[in-house]
């Protein structure tokens, strides 16, 4: 799954608001035997790696573990970095605690099933999302049917991530033959223990590993309780609709939808929501090829964004005048046409962007 970073959240926000460590921890312990049942066979240098991608997005499930992991994101002047102390409960409770930076430290946000509860102590609010967590530490792919469809799973290597020995696998596209991301999955318990993200020329994006690992079941429940506090104030976040069962649907939103007639190759709509912001009712499209995302916004406003002191840049495309800004890989274009405002946001280049852009407008 992609990592969400504090620089794509901030430029999803400005286009929604204006479209409207532990300590050393002792030696891993052995997950119980029945995690191992359905391993794969230990798979040769180049081979097909999907039995091993298989058995990490089930890995969750069955395997508890406490660790702190270390997420860095390159941004377009310098690297951001978050760490975090992560505490998953089989099959499905996970707490992340934010250590670093200062300015997310003592937060946390308590995930179970499809739904979670983001605490902030200082503001004493809860946002309650319903989705899958935006930045899930355990999952490991968006969509494995995706996956399968756009990208080759092999396996690269072997090396050791936090005293763990681990099985290297590169995603590869099936369309341009490159290298999307690559996962380092523990050999014994098939938990994601690092991912890394490239961008097209092969740079990379973004990268997640654990320091730290420790596999044990002796967990507090106490520790995923989703109880708002006694003085915190509780704030809907985003609810989004996946549209799975009911291909090409989208909620409705006031206005009439107007979707991209081009997509990147593999990309398809994956999930949908509507949100009223200042009154204004936005519509959010989400399209992904199982590893990447990108966002698609529309509200009937016709308002400019306001892109929050960022540094803004015009082009055009089609007749049509519009505005981008870039915060490393993730690029924001916006527009107005026929009394819609539109803002798309994705890890794309402009003139990707452009061309689906083109095929939004009527």
């Amino acid at each position: 799954m992609q990592y969400t970073s504090p620089g794509f959240l901030a430029l999803a926000f400005l286009t929604l608001s204006a479209l409207p460590g532990s300590a050393a921890t002792p030696a891993p312990r052995t997950a119980p035997s029945s995690v191992f049942a359905a391993a794969p066979a230990p798979l040769s240098p180049g081979s097909d790696a999907r039995p091993l991608i298989v058995a990490a997005v089930a890995a969750p499930k069955h395997v508890s573990f406490v660790g702190q992991q270390l997420t860095i994101r390159s941004g377009t002047n310098r690297a951001s970095a978050v760490l975090s102390k992560i505490e998953h409960r089989a099959p499905d409770e996970t707490r992340r605690t934010y250590l670093t930076p200062r300015s997310l430290y003592g937060q946390y946000v308590v995930s179970r099933g499809a739904k979670s509860w983001d605490f902030d102590p200082e503001r004493k609010r809860v946002v309650v999302t319903e989705n899958k967590a935006a930045v899930d530490p355990v999952a490991v792919v968006d969509d494995i049917a995706l996956v399968d469809a756009n990208y080759r799973a092999v396996r690269s290597a072997s090396d050791d991530v936090a005293n763990r020995r681990a099985d290297v696998v590169d995603l590869v596209s099936r369309y341009t033959g490159e290298r999307t991301m690559r996962l380092w999955i523990d050999q014994q318990t098939h938990v994601v223990l690092a991912k890394e993200a490239y961008h097209s020329d092969g740079s990379p994006a973004w990268r997640t590993r654990f320091d730290d690992i420790r596999y044990t079941d002796g967990i507090p429940q106490s520790l995923f309780t989703s109880a708002i506090p006694h003085g915190y104030r509780a704030i809907s976040g985003r609810s989004y609709q996946e549209l799975k069962t009911i291909p090409n649907t989208v909620p409705d939103a006031g206005f009439k939808p107007i979707k991209p007639k081009y997509l990147p190759d593999g990309f398809v709509l994956s999930g949908a929501d509507v949100t009223v912001v200042k009154g204004v009712r936005n519509l959010h499209l989400i399209y992904s090829d199982g590893l990447r995302t990108m966002s698609l916004f529309e509200n009937a406003t016709g308002k400019a964004i306001d892109f929050g002191g960022m540094h803004v840049q015009s082009t055009r495309f089609e007749d049509h005048d519009a505005k981008y800004v870039r915060d490393g890989p993730t690029t924001l274009l916006s527009w107005r046409e026929q009394g819609l405002s539109f803002a798309l946001v994705g890890d794309l280049d402009l003139r990707e962007l452009s061309r689906i852009a083109t095929s939004v407008v009527p």
